[in-house]
């Protein structure tokens, strides 16, 4: 029976079962995976490569409508999906030839580099930055019903928890001291470290930056404002009182 042409495609022609894939069936055929195998039907590309990776066919073909995104956009699915699979890059790798030499040069250099050279120098200091009351102002702020402190920018909880208990997160001017004469808490953002380097990057250091945050803070409503972090477009979210704050200390500046 498998090696007879009983098998009807869509056009009403007969072939071999090992002819004919499940889409080539007429429409009214059930399309019966089990029954096509026990037949030896020809595979579909994908459901074939679905079997042999042991992954489903919708992954697949998700992965075939990711590669027709533009690179830029693939990249950012592809980035989201491992911060959300919790997935872990491949750790670098370097190794030496030759150990034994290596080592020996090593201590070579070793022996021949300069000693560390220091020489007192006279510089301004400020001594009122972000003081302990800041940082309480802050987490009283920033913790939730479930006793979680939450980061401005990426929204998650602070990653660790020190010694005494309390969450390690850090205290970070919005602005320059060009921007904020005077010390008041509400003039700190609270964020995780890695939030709070890259703000410090990309914000911090670009006086449009600065400008472009501030004027979004000045025109706007909502408590979540948004945020550019090189190529990270984010946001910085307050809880209603800092954001009324702030934008108080703002105005008083202009």
């Amino acid at each position: 029976m498998l090696d007879t042409t009983w098998l009807p495609d869509k056009q009403g022609n007969f072939h071999k079962p090992g002819e004919l894939k499940l889409d080539d069936l007429p429409q009214s055929f059930e399309r019966d995976e089990r029954l096509a195998n026990q037949l030896g039907m020809k595979k579909d590309v994908v459901a074939k490569l679905a079997e042999e990776a042991g992954i489903s066919q919708d992954t697949i073909k998700f992965a075939q409508e990711l590669e027709k995104q533009p690179p830029d956009i693939r990249k950012k699915i592809e980035t989201l999906l491992q911060k959300q699979d919790g997935g872990q890059p491949e750790f670098p790798q370097s190794s030496s030839a030759d150990p034994k030499r290596r080592r020996e040069r090593f201590a070579e250099q070793l022996a021949e580099a300069p000693e560390k050279m220091y020489e007192p120098r006279t510089r301004s200091v400020r001594v009122t930055q972000a003081t302990e009351y800041t940082r309480v102002w802050l987490r009283n702020q920033y913790t939730n019903n479930k006793d979680q402190m939450i980061c401005q920018i990426c929204e998650k909880e602070m990653p660790f928890k020190k010694r005494d208990g309390e969450y390690y997160f850090e205290a970070v001017e919005a602005f320059s001291r060009d921007d904020f004469a005077k010390e008041y808490e509400a003039q700190f953002l609270a964020m995780c470290p890695l939030c709070a380097a890259m703000y410090n990057e990309f914000v911090k250091h670009d006086k449009r930056a600065m400008e472009s945050l501030k004027n979004a803070l000045m025109n706007s409503e909502d408590a979540k404002v948004s945020l550019q972090l090189g190529d990270l477009d984010t946001s910085v979210r307050f809880v209603d009182i800092h954001f009324r704050d702030i934008k108080t200390i703002i105005e008083a500046q202009e």
